[in-house]
């Protein structure tokens, strides 16, 4: 069996892992620092299991809840989810073979690194495991604002000076789930109800205090689930929902960054207009894996 890191361990772990604006390296690191530092912080409501192919010198962890149960941090029915940082494509091979991962059961890789893709597909071969067809991979890039200072929140031209910013509110989970790719689901209201009330968030209201556009913050440090009302585009709301994001996340020392599906060329422009910036070593994939099957 792979180690599984004590609390004690964990916050060693967290303690090791550097987060620079300046150069960010690795968007699964920067996973796995909000992730361990959220769990030890109380703010994931399960129990969790983070495991390493050698300790303390570890060069590969995986991190999955430890309970059969599926829980808020999962938006999709009997699907749990599982996350991989290394730095070692040999730890890698090393901790997929070694970890208490049940291979048989609906599972969710987030944000994997196209660059392990070929490793998991050899252990997948080894386990018997049916590789996931094309439709349950979503391809991403990885958008980093490497920046140490916050973007001016003046407002953008053609912008109505009554709207307000400020969080989202538990109440709009049914709204904010109706309007997310992914959301409309029991589940999905859920996992959105649980971000919204645990985690920071931006929203532009109108005048009536109805939101209009809006971004959330994930559990494990990203930016996600933005979107405007279709009646409300073009008038640069999301511009300011996102800049209230970034100073957030400045404020708390984690590195704004975000995924951005191939086919959302509409995501890109604003983020580039926002100073996001994105590399080759960014792209990766969000895999569900025996995706049909009942747990």
């Amino acid at each position: 069996m792979a180690r599984s890191l004590s609390r004690p361990e964990l916050r060693q772990l967290v303690d090791s892992l550097v987060l620079d604006c300046g150069n960010m390296a690795s968007h699964s690191k920067a996973m796995l620092y909000c992730t361990a530092l959220h769990y030890l912080d109380g703010k994931i409501p399960l129990d969790m299991t983070f495991e390493v192919d050698r300790w303390p010198d570890y060069t590969a962890v995986l991190w999955t809840q430890k309970d059969d149960e599926v829980s808020v941090l999962s938006f999709e029915k009997d699907c749990v989810n599982v996350s991989l940082y290394w730095t070692n494509e040999d730890g890698l091979r090393q901790l997929l073979t070694l970890t208490s991962v049940d291979w048989t059961r609906p599972l969710l890789f987030m944000a994997i690194p196209l660059s392990g893709l070929s490793v998991l597909k050899e252990h997948l071969e080894l386990q018997g495991v049916p590789c996931p067809p094309e439709e349950d991979i979503y391809l991403s890039d990885t958008v980093y604002y490497l920046h140490e200072t916050c973007p001016s929140m003046d407002k953008v031209n053609g912008t109505d000076d009554k709207m307000t910013i400020a969080p989202l509110k538990p109440e709009h989970s049914q709204l904010v789930s109706r309007t997310w790719l992914h959301g409309n689901t029991p589940e999905a209201e859920r996992h959105i109800h649980y971000q919204i009330s645990t985690f920071p968030s931006a929203c532009v209201y109108d005048q009536e205090g109805n939101p209009v556009s809006w971004i959330l913050f994930n559990y494990y440090g990203s930016q996600g689930v933005g979107y405007t009302i279709p009646d409300h585009r073009g008038k640069g709301y999301f511009q300011l929902a996102s800049k209230y994001m970034i100073n957030t996340c400045l404020q708390k020392g984690f590195v704004p960054f975000l995924f951005i599906e191939d086919y959302n060329e509409q995501s890109r422009a604003v983020h580039k207009k926002l100073g996001y910036s994105w590399v080759e070593a960014g792209r990766c994939a969000y895999i569900f894996l025996n995706r049909n099957k009942s747990s």
